[in-house]
């Protein structure tokens, strides 16, 4: 029974929790940026990373609290692939009228995805497995656009954050490749949780990409 938990109870929470604290400080660290160079794509990076934050709090949350039902995987599945999207969106432009009207139009989108958190608890089961699967691959897709994006933008100029962007959404890319493989295989769990582990690690270079870029 304690071998059960720590495979089925602890190493998720520790990455939740994880997830967490790390897209919650990139968060901060991009919005607090963002007050001082105005960069729109720092306030999409910020707001993208603090909606994944809440996602991996929802999880957490929905995880272990057993008093009520919470169907947070709406709010995960949909917010995690959208809020990658801004990134890549924010990419792919440089115009400012462009990134403004995209900024504000986050800010819409991201309101009515917390309204998903929001309303989780009546929200009907997510457990549709293709739809699943769709959504869990389309955040792999976006994530490799957005390494593209970087490295190209990498082999332009060749700075330091654009290489470290690169890296880190490729691991992000591939952890989310590993997760998608969940569904098709017996031992999912070793997936998700190698898939957990390597978006970790990408975070963790995000994380040296925005502090010291």
């Amino acid at each position: 029974m304690p071998t059960n938990m720590i495979s089925g109870t602890l190493i998720p929470n520790v990455l939740a929790i994880f997830l967490f604290v790390v897209a919650l400080f990139v968060s901060f660290r991009a919005l607090y940026i963002f007050s001082q160079t105005r960069s729109p794509r720092l306030f999409i990076l910020g707001l993208s990373l603090g909606v994944i934050a809440l996602t991996a709090l929802a999880d957490l949350i929905a995880s272990n609290l057993t008093s009520i039902t919470l169907n947070t995987d709406w709010f995960l599945y949909i917010g995690q692939s959208v809020s990658f999207l801004f990134i890549l969106l924010s990419l792919v432009n440089s115009d400012d009228v462009y990134l403004n009207r995209l900024m504000r139009v986050h800010v819409l989108i991201s309101v009515v995805l917390v309204a998903l958190l929001v309303l989780s608890p009546t929200l009907p089961a997510f457990s549709n497995v293709a739809i699943k699967t769709i959504l869990s691959g389309s955040r792999s897709v976006i994530c490799f656009g957005i390494f593209f994006s970087y490295i190209s933008a990498f082999m332009n100029k060749q700075t330091r954050f654009s290489l470290l962007m690169s890296i880190a959404f490729m691991l992000i890319a591939f952890g989310y490749l590993m997760i998608a493989q969940q569904y098709f295989v017996a031992n999912a769990d070793l997936f998700d949780n190698i898939g957990d582990i390597t978006r970790m690690l990408g975070l963790c270079v995000l994380l040296l990409a925005v502090v010291g870029g």
